[in-house]
């Protein structure tokens, strides 16, 4: 499915969350795009279990600042995410071990 959206973006985290690796863990990811799509979403990991959802959630546990673009060629793997991270081509609030474990709870789509 192509991610043309934040929505679009939403639907494919939810169907590509796995919640055998997730496990019991309580997390909030939340993503502020900024570029061709600007907006903020949240993705909330709780009991095996993903909520997604347009807008700011209250307490994340980490908060990615990236261009939409950009973002989407790092969860796709076009572009190392560590790299450009180091590189400054996106920031981090908060917790970014969970950032770098959340990588393993969705499939690759």
């Amino acid at each position: 499915m192509a991610i043309s959206s934040i929505d679009d973006y939403l639907r494919v985290l939810k169907a590509n969350f796995n919640s055998d690796v997730a496990g019991n863990c309580s997390r909030v990811l939340q993503y502020e795009f900024s570029g061709r799509i600007q907006g903020v979403a949240h993705a909330a990991i709780e009991g095996g279990e993903i909520h997604v959802g347009q807008g700011p959630h209250p307490t994340p546990t980490v908060v990615v600042h990236a261009d939409f673009d950009l973002w989407l060629r790092v969860i796709s793997h076009d572009i190392d995410g560590l790299m450009a991270f180091q590189e400054g081509l996106f920031t981090v609030d908060g917790d970014v071990i969970t950032l770098m474990e959340s990588d393993l709870w969705f499939r690759p789509s």
